[in-house]
């Protein structure tokens, strides 16, 4: 709508009703001092601050470690909607969304909240998505569009048909038709001739969706696809191929030869289920297993636990599998993923190691999935792959790389200040993981040499690491996490692949789950 439309109808609905005075300047009555909106604002803070802003433009600080940005809920285009074209979505979109987040992207679920808090969320998103009119007035596109009675209703997405031959055979004219080669590829990897030049509305860029691999961020099935055809992706160069454009035949023809383009081994994550919150950790009477190869991890029926990358990957680590199990004084839990390569040690500035951490609050509460905040600081537990073959002395060095060239000795010791200084990060280590806390962004540190008491170790076979990690239930140190029978704890969890190049804030992470000490 033209900006000059839009005053006319704000300065209009100033002398309607204390509604639409609320859809134009935004406070007093609908601002962050209501009441009313005090407990939508608190879930808002805590939970998506940090990535979307305070003022939800986008551009929270954790922003800067996140591909795709994060969306500017102020312009009003949100991608992952049931409407058409650059209408708003409904209630509806906005709590499926938080509910299920973007796979493929750091939007994780939040469906660890409760159904109350995600609707308190949605309601402070809708708040946030407002802009200045050239009047200089706040306007809320909400609000604006509930008075001036446009806002959408959903598309009607007729029943699925059989994916046939023949159906098959049309999508594939239909794509080659509809020029999606240009941007998806002719085989759909994303690796179409215009792939290198899409933008966002923002001027970032933006690559195509790779259907052989890449996540559907609104979701795999036949509907959700129909869906984002239909209504196109608002914000991105991806527009709707609405009625005009195709019939509702053609489009499902269409949504079953992009599913076809799927490879089968990535398939497969998309149609695992997630795991329902909680990792369960049953009581033994005996030997507690202390290796990744005990056989008696074999018996154990492990929890998968999806993960989201905070930066775009090609080949994903899409879950870990988790097994837990104490005996009422040591807890051991088993993370097990898949890894085709390896990485240890990084001895040349190219070369980064694989890890896997687990993080805890150091309360009862779920603080922000990314090292909690000063009121909700968080217990890590970090398991690196350099530091196991340090401590088994199985260190690789340069004349390991490179045996042909000549190599110096260092020396004396005392010139390598962070090993003298005792940083936990720089001297010879005797385990292979660091337990560390972390009270929000820039703040994370080891704890002292005394205070290290998780131990661990980890196993690489057939493609697939297996790390396990033991710590006493008790612990006399004050930033340790406690655990109690009975008693849930908030875990979450973040895997590094080194061949991916994954280091600091490039990793694959988890959203909050429960760990469960079983009687």
């Amino acid at each position: 709508m033209p900006a000059h439309k839009i005053l006319a109808i704000s300065l209009a609905l100033l002398s309607l009703s204390p509604a639409g005075e609320a859809a134009v300047t935004g406070a007093p009555a609908d601002g962050p001092s209501n009441p009313d909106l005090q407990g939508a604002r608190v879930v808002y803070a805590q939970h998506c601050s940090a990535c979307h802003g305070e003022g939800g433009d986008g551009n929270g600080p954790a922003s800067v470690w996140l591909f795709p940005r994060p969306r500017n809920f102020s312009a009003g285009l949100f991608k992952i909607k049931s409407t058409a074209g650059t209408a708003l979505p409904t209630d509806a979109d906005l709590l499926n969304s938080v509910t299920r987040g973007m796979p493929g992207s750091s939007m994780p679920s939040f469906s660890y909240l409760t159904e109350e808090d995600r609707r308190l969320a949605v309601r402070y998103v809708k708040y946030l998505t407002a802009s200045t009119n050239a009047a200089g007035l706040r306007v809320n596109r909400f609000d604006l569009a509930k008075e001036s009675n446009t806002l959408a209703e959903p598309i009607q997405v007729p029943p699925e048909p059989p994916a046939t031959v023949q159906a098959l055979a049309e999508g594939g004219r239909l794509f080659a038709k509809l020029n999606c080669i240009l941007c998806h590829g002719e085989h759909g990897a994303g690796d179409g001739p215009n792939a290198p030049t899409l933008k966002d509305t923002q001027g970032l860029f933006l690559p195509p969706r790779d259907f052989n691999t890449g996540a559907f961020r609104g979701g795999h099935t036949g509907r959700d696809l129909f869906t984002r055809i239909s209504t196109g992706l608002a914000g991105t160069p991806m527009v709707a191929f609405d009625n005009k454009v195709m019939t509702d035949s053609e489009r499902w023809c269409l949504v079953h030869f992009i599913q076809s383009l799927r490879r089968k081994d990535v398939e497969i994550n998309d149609l695992l289920a997630p795991a329902d919150g909680s990792v369960r950790a049953p009581r033994v009477h005996g030997r507690l297993p202390v290796e990744p190869s005990d056989p008696v991890w074999e018996g154990m029926d492990p929890t998968r636990i999806t993960l989201n990358p905070l930066w775009p990957e090609k080949d994903l680590i899409y879950a870990v599998s988790v097994r837990a199990v104490h005996d009422g004084k040591r807890l051991a839990i088993l993370c097990t993923w898949k890894d085709p390569v390896p990485d240890g040690a990084p001895i040349r500035v190219q070369d980064f190691q694989d890890a896997i951490a687990l993080q805890f609050p150091l309360n009862a509460e779920t603080p922000f999935l990314g090292m909690g905040d000063a009121k909700n600081p968080v217990n890590l537990w970090q398991w690196k792959a350099g530091w196991q073959q340090e401590a088994e002395g199985n260190r690789q060095d340069m004349a390991d790389k490179y045996p042909s060239m000549h190599v110096d000795t260092y020396f004396p010791t005392s010139h390598r200040t962070a090993v003298d200084a005792g940083n936990m990060v720089s001297i010879p280590h005797s385990s292979s993981v660091e337990d560390a806390n972390a009270a929000g962004f820039g703040t994370l540190r080891s704890q002292s040499a005394r205070g290290q008491n998780v131990r661990g170790k980890g196993i690489w076979r057939d493609g697939s690491w297996s790390v396990i990690l033991v710590r006493d239930l008790k612990s006399r140190e004050a930033e340790d996490v406690k655990f109690a029978v009975g008693k849930p704890v908030p875990v979450a969890f973040a895997v590094w692949d080194g061949q991916n190049r994954d280091r600091n804030g490039r990793k694959v992470v988890s959203n909050w789950h429960k760990l469960i000490l079983e009687p």
